[in-house]
Formats: C-alpha cells, sequence, structure tokens
C-alpha cells in the first residue's frame, strides 16, 4: 500500500494519496453483545429480542492503524490543502492522543511538510500514539504543560506560510470529507432498512417517523455537527453522546464549533445530545483525572477493563476505554430495558453505532489476557 504520492498536487487522486476507505456495517447479536453486560442471575431470563430495536455497528475502526474517521477528516483537508496550493501544516496537541498520532501520519505520507507542537505532563511516558507523532513531524517542539503550548502556536501561526490546524483540527475541510461518507452511509443505511431514499424536503414535519438511528461520541464534536448537519430533515436521527464534558457547556460552543467547520447553524432537538448515567461519568472522570496525570493515560478500571475484554471476546470487535467502550455499555444497557417495557419499545428504530477507532492504543487490554 503506497499512500505516497510524488507530487501531492498532481491530478487530485484519491487512489494515490489514501487506501480503500470502505463503508463496513455489522449487525450485532444481542444476545451475544449482552453476555458481556448481564448478571448472571438476568442471563438465566430469556431476552425477548422481538422487543428490541437491531444494534449495528459502522465499522470505521477496521480503517488502517486504528484510525477511524479520521482518515475521513484528513481527506476533506487534503483536498482543501490541494485547492489552495498549501503545502505546509502547523499543529498542536496533545503527543499522546488519537489527533496528532492520526494527522501527521496521514498527511506526511501524503507529501505534506508536517510542523508539531505538542505537550506531555509526563516527559517519561511512552506510547503508540507519540511514536507516530515523532516520527511523522518534520519538525516537532514538546512542553510540560498544555497552556504554553497553545501560546507557542498561537504565535507561530501570525507568520506561517502554510494552514495552521487549531486543537482537534476543526476546519472546513474536514466536512468536506465527512459529507461524502455521510452521502454513502446515508445508502447503505437505507438499502438496509429496504427503503427507498427520500427527497429532502425543508417542510417535512417535526413529528416525521424516524427510520433509523445514528449514534456516535461527539468527541471534539466535528463528526457529530456534520452528520446533525448532512442527516438535517431526513428520517435518519442524530444522536451525540457527551463523554467527560458537561452537555451544557459543550452545547454553549455549538454555533462557534458549525462556523468554524462551514456548517449551518443548526440548532439541536431535545434528544440528540445524550449524556453517560451516573454511574459511567465517575468513570470517565476518573479516565480524565488519570489522563490529566499523565502517569495512568489510557488506563482503566479493572472493571472496565474487563468488560471490554469480555465484549471483544463475544463479538471480535475491541473498544477503547475513553470513547467507544463508555459509550457501548450504557446503549447495551438501554437496549436491553427496552423488553423489559415492551410497549416502549414498539416499533423502536434500528441503531447504527459509530465505531470512530481509536483502539489500536489499547491492544495490551486484550493481548496480556490471551498470553495467559
Amino acid at each position: 500500500m503506497n499512500l505516497v504520492p510524488s507530487n501531492p498536487f498532481h491530478h487530485f487522486d484519491h487512489s494515490r494519496f489514501f487506501p480503500e476507505l470502505p463503508i463496513r456495517i455489522s449487525e450485532i447479536p444481542l444476545v451475544t453483545a449482552l453476555d458481556s453486560l448481564l448478571p448472571k442471575e438476568e442471563k438465566s431470563r430469556a431476552l425477548d429480542t422481538q422487543s428490541m430495536p437491531t444494534l449495528h455497528l459502522i465499522r470505521d475502526d477496521l480503517l488502517p492503524f486504528g484510525f477511524g474517521t479520521k482518515w475521513r477528516k484528513v481527506f476533506g483537508i487534503l483536498q482543501y490543502l490541494q485547492k489552495n496550493q498549501i503545502r505546509k501544516v502547523l499543529l498542536w496537541g496533545a503527543i499522546h492522543g488519537n489527533y496528532l498520532a492520526s494527522f501527521t501520519y496521514i498527511l506526511r505520507r501524503s507529501g505534506i511538510t508536517v510542523d508539531t507542537i505538542t505537550y506531555t505532563r509526563d516527559p517519561n511516558l511512552q506510547s503508540y500514539n507519540e511514536r507516530l507523532v515523532r516520527g511523522h513531524s518534520h519538525t516537532l517542539v514538546c512542553y510540560a504543560n498544555r497552556k504554553e503550548a497553545y501560546t507557542v502556536w498561537l504565535e507561530k501561526k501570525k507568520n506561517y506560510q502554510g494552514l495552521s490546524l487549531p486543537e482537534f483540527g476543526i476546519h472546513v475541510g474536514q466536512n468536506l470529507g465527512l459529507r461524502s461518507f455521510w452521502q454513502e452511509l446515508e445508502k447503505k443505511i437505507i438499502q438496509s432498512l429496504n427503503t427507498t431514499l427520500e427527497q429532502k424536503d425543508p417542510n417535512l414535519q417535526r413529528n416525521q417517523r424516524t427510520n433509523a438511528i445514528l449514534r456516535m461520541e461527539i468527541g471534539s464534536g466535528a463528526t457529530f455537527l456534520s452528520a446533525l448537519d448532512y442527516f438535517n430533515e431526513t428520517s435518519i436521527l442524530v444522536q451525540g453522546v457527551m463523554v467527560g464534558e458537561k452537555k451544557e457547556t459543550w452545547i454553549s460552543t455549538r454555533e462557534d464549533l458549525q462556523k468554524q467547520l462551514g456548517l449551518r447553524s443548526i440548532a439541536i432537538s431535545e434528544g440528540q445530545v445524550l449524556e453517560t448515567g451516573k454511574e459511567d461519568k465517575s468513570q470517565v472522570k476518573s479516565e480524565r483525572n488519570k489522563a490529566a496525570k499523565s502517569v495512568s493515560f489510557g488506563k482503566q478500571t479493572k472493571a472496565q477493563k474487563q468488560w471490554i475484554y469480555d465484549f471483544y471476546r463475544n463479538t471480535d470487535i475491541l473498544l477503547e476505554p475513553i470513547y467507544s467502550g463508555m459509550t457501548m455499555k450504557p446503549l447495551l444497557r438501554e437496549i436491553y430495558e427496552m423488553q423489559l417495557s415492551p410497549s416502549f419499545a414498539m416499533g423502536t428504530s434500528p441503531i447504527f453505532y459509530l465505531h470512530q477507532g481509536g483502539q489500536i492504543q489499547h491492544l495490551d487490554m486484550i493481548l496480556e489476557k490471551e498470553k495467559k
């Protein structure tokens, strides 16, 4: 797989920049998936799967190197760079994060000069992502805290002869890549439902029938807001899950993020932004606190680690502990509880969960177990 073009702006050709980015959708057998969630006393009870919505995973976690949906975001940014004849990019962010690992690798392998300003609170910590960032940055400066790195980035961007991307790469280019993804995904979802693709109508009633639910973590907000924009006024309901941030805090930034991404200022309806349960919130806060201390970056409680391993053993799908692992568990619980109230679940639309990747840094969660 050759990802290195001889000239990044000579006849922009998708195949020369990227591997294929197929959309894979797998239906998850609920009996199998719930086995990792339910206590013994509940497992003995027969599951009424007819009273549960079907659960499908959009497998972006299977894209190369575990970069997931970030492949699609960077593809859009590369289109922007090509159109504007820009050959250099200035990035900044956490050296152990998925964002810098994926962006530095893909941009460099696509022939772009990558300058990186980063930070870590523990100079002795090493990770898979860090190796990717160091190995694919043409220049790299690492600071001891986020504030200092941000200040240096702000100063450098003033005279930078290229594109300066803010943290997490928020940029109109991301939506270019994501929009083509939504177009193809919409077709696949509609096909799986055996319904015809409806013409989008700005006059559709709010109480129109929802044929499917598309759920994902909100994270930086780019993927969720792009999906919200594309699927607005369709029968596919987009839902985002808050992970480690308060709903009210994030919603207050919505309009500004939409402007940065070149999206319409679409309001978020009730039920489109979800929060993890109380138990899961405390787990997320614990994870965030550990990450802030760096010494325990990416680690999780024994119970959460065991659950992720059990889910992998039952489904062959690896979740990561910060996002997908924190979303899937309450989602399965939500689906399970629907059978306890069949009248509530009657007519519930199938759920399509977007697994956005990021799991490669956490392979130790299953490899350690497999060795035993």
